[in-house]
């Protein structure tokens, strides 16, 4: 673009808002889109696209300096390259460097920087940021004049018009400078409380308070300590004595503890004794009915054993007379079975029917019958007197098992005719006599006792003896007197134990009142510090961040002063019969004054291209305050909005004859907006024409 005005028109999404995203993008890698991936055409054919994705190259001057940027993203909108090059100029004939040289002038360019390496101090936007001296939001305010702005600055109230000023200078980060200051200073508070357990500078008061609490707390439970030290003490010298006393019993008390296991011990052994006696009379009384009894049967031991035999060969002998009867009665069965069969019939054979007079006594059937009846008789005799053999026989086994069980009973008692029953009964009176001697004692305990007739064996003659030297010893000792003292040790211990529990809390009690009390001092004294620094801050933030505060009043003078002189240049410029533009603050508003050749003059009197003049005096005074004198063009983003048919003339007038060709105040002034007539009278030479087509943005001069 050539100096002078420039104007892009088109209907809106045509694509010309795009310059200025382009424009910030070369420059600060930054736009109002987003996302880089939302600077590619939409919907456009992928055979017509780059497939590397989009660039843009930029040239741009700051004084005699003249500056080339590239910057180049992918498809997903990621940033694949950026340079920055400075422009050098070259007299004679053009050098062979085809690749950084302009062909179509004497200018090529050098290198200055590559890429957006911040981490390594390499940026491209550092670069261009400390060339142009302001970043990209400075530029916004400095180098883009937004959609409505002078139509604000010409309607807008002295009130509102504050507002916006504050908004176009930068003052409006005041405000939010000094609402974030008090959350970094309640933030440095939290942090404070969080490092404290809970406590800032506006606790000073409670923490001092505290202390003195714990400062009557102390002086009491030291007083506490002093009554339990004398405790402790009187208690302490109790126990001494007690323990002395409990030493010289001691060994006295030991004596008397083995005097009366040795008496128990001598009771048990005699206790013992008696049931050791009862077993063995027990025993002997058994093993005598025993022996007697054994003796008695084995009287007729031999007769018994004869008697058997006899018995046995008795029965034996009758048994084979039973036999041979029983065989006789089998026969004369048969005989009869016979003799029925051949008896006589009317007087003839039964066999050859011939004529019998008589028959054989052998095939006669009563001499038969009664024949078998005296064996049968004979056999029943003899089957009673086997009875009776048998019973006796069984009476004499029974006898001979009691003969053997006698025998027995001798051999397991060790019985010999040497040790008769004599003997063991004179054994039996001895020991009975033993016991009841014992049992005449019946003794519970030896108190009151004459030891001297329980001498009743060696043993315990040995244990009374013992017995009686211990109880001289101990003649003197009290056992119930030690158990009491011992009892009354045990208490006075626990006591002790209560009375140092007691000092040992009051004196964990004064040692953490102690230290409570140095680390609320020490934190006392940290906040009362700290306090000053929060007062230093707060007044920082009410004079240097405050709207109303010295700061921004003195920042505002100058700037409302610096924006007057540069807005009362323009309007000279303009040629619009006004001399002066003064910008005045009052209290809660910016008035504008203007200045004609008869003095003041009333801005609600100015016609609407007069209005249109001043907006555009101011604005561009603010865009050369915030632009440090660097900045050399202008961009009016739709800058008809909201203007009457009588202002957007006035616009058009100033703007064609002030700026055209870069006469004016500014190199270049760039003007993008959709009302396209407004230029069709107009001397603009550079007027280029935006128009979406399937294939992207179509620019065609008018």
């Amino acid at each position: 673009m050539h100096p002078g005005i420039t104007v892009f028109v088109g209907h809106n999404g045509s694509g010309k808002s795009s310059i200025i995203d382009s424009i910030t993008f070369a420059l600060f890698n930054e736009h109002t889109r987003k996302s880089n991936k939302n600077l590619l055409t939409r919907g456009m054919d992928s055979s017509i696209s780059n497939e590397a994705g989009s660039h843009v190259i930029m040239k741009f001057s700051i004084g005699s300096s003249e500056y080339r940027v590239q910057r180049q993203i992918d498809v997903q909108g990621r940033l694949i390259s950026a340079k920055l090059e400075q422009a050098v100029k070259h007299g004679g004939p053009l050098e062979k460097q085809a690749t950084n040289r302009n062909i179509d002038s004497n200018i090529t360019y050098r290198p200055i920087i590559s890429g957006e390496r911040k981490q390594l101090g390499e940026s491209v936007i550092h670069e261009i940021e400390a060339i142009m001296g302001l970043d990209y939001s400075k530029l916004q305010i400095a180098g883009i004049i937004q959609q409505g702005e002078i139509s604000k600055i010409i309607d807008s109230q002295p009130k509102e018009f504050k507002e916006l000023l504050n908004s176009m200078i930068g003052l409006d980060r005041l405000d939010t400078s000094f609402h974030n200051m008090h959350g970094v200073i309640e933030e440095f508070r939290r942090m404070l409380r969080e490092k404290t357990s809970g406590y800032d500078d506006n606790q000073i008061d409670i923490l001092v308070t505290r202390i003195k609490n714990n400062e009557t707390k102390l002086s009491k439970t030291k007083e506490l300590l002093g009554d339990i030290l004398l405790q402790v003490a009187s208690k302490t010298d109790a126990m001494i004595k007690l323990e002395r006393q409990i030493e010289i019993l001691e060994p006295k008390i030991i004596k008397l503890s083995e005097l009366k296991s040795l008496e128990n011990t001598l009771l048990k052994y005699f206790k013992e004794r008696s049931n050791s006696l009862r077993k063995e009379i027990d025993h002997l009384n058994r093993v005598i009915k025993d022996v007697k009894k054994s003796l008695n049967i084995l009287k007729d031991k031999e007769r018994t054993f004869i008697t058997i035999q006899m018995v046995k060969s008795e029965k034996d002998d009758l048994n084979d007379r039973v036999n041979k009867i029983v065989g006789e009665i089998g026969k004369l069965e048969g005989l009869t079975e016979c003799a029925q069969k051949i008896q006589i019939i009317d007087g003839k054979c039964p066999v050859c029917n011939s004529k019998i007079v008589s028959i054989n006594h052998m095939f006669d059937i009563s001499h038969i019958t009664k024949q078998l009846h005296q064996k049968i008789t004979e056999k029943k005799l003899m089957s009673t007197e086997l009875s009776k053999l048998n019973k006796e026989e069984f009476d004499l086994k029974k006898r001979e098992k009691e003969i053997i069980e006698a025998d027995r009973t001798l051999l397991n008692y060790d019985y010999s005719p040497q040790f008769s029953i004599e003997n063991m009964e004179s054994n039996l009176s001895n020991l009975n006599k033993e016991f009841l001697e014992l049992s005449i004692l019946s003794l519970e305990n030896l108190d009151n006792v004459d030891l001297s007739i329980l001498k009743l064996d060696e043993y315990s003659s040995n244990l009374i003896e013992q017995i009686e030297d211990l109880r001289i010893k101990v003649i003197d000792a009290d056992y119930e007197a030690f158990q009491q003292k011992k009892a009354l040790k045990n208490s006075l211990s626990k006591e002790i134990i209560h009375v140092h529990n007691q000092k040992a809390v009051y004196e964990k009690t004064i040692s953490d009142i102690e230290k409570e009390n140095c680390d609320l001092g020490i934190l006392i004294s940290e906040l009362k510090s700290i306090s000053l620094f929060i007062a230093d801050l707060e007044k920082i933030r009410s004079l240097v961040f405050n709207r109303d505060g010295f700061v921004s009043s003195s920042l505002r003078t100058r700037a409302l002063s610096l924006i007057s002189a540069k807005a009362s240049e323009y309007i000279q410029i303009f040629n619009v019969g006004l001399s002066r533009i003064s910008l005045v603050e009052k209290p809660r508003e910016i008035k504008v004054v203007c200045f004609g050749n008869r003095g003041e003059i009333d801005t609600n009197s100015l016609s609407g291209g007069e209005k249109v003049a001043v907006s555009l005096a101011i604005r561009m005074g603010i865009a050369f305050l915030m632009g440090a004198s660097k900045i050399d063009f202008i961009i009016l983003d739709e800058p008809t909005t909201n203007l009457d048919e009588e202002r957007r003339r006035s616009f058009v007038k100033i703007v064609s004859e002030v700026f055209d060709k870069g006469a004016g105040p500014i190199n270049q002034l760039i003007i993008i907006t959709h009302d396209e007539e407004i230029f069709e009278d107009s001397e603009i030479e550079q007027v280029y024409k935006f128009q979406m087509t399937e294939r992207g943005s179509l620019v065609k001069t008018i």
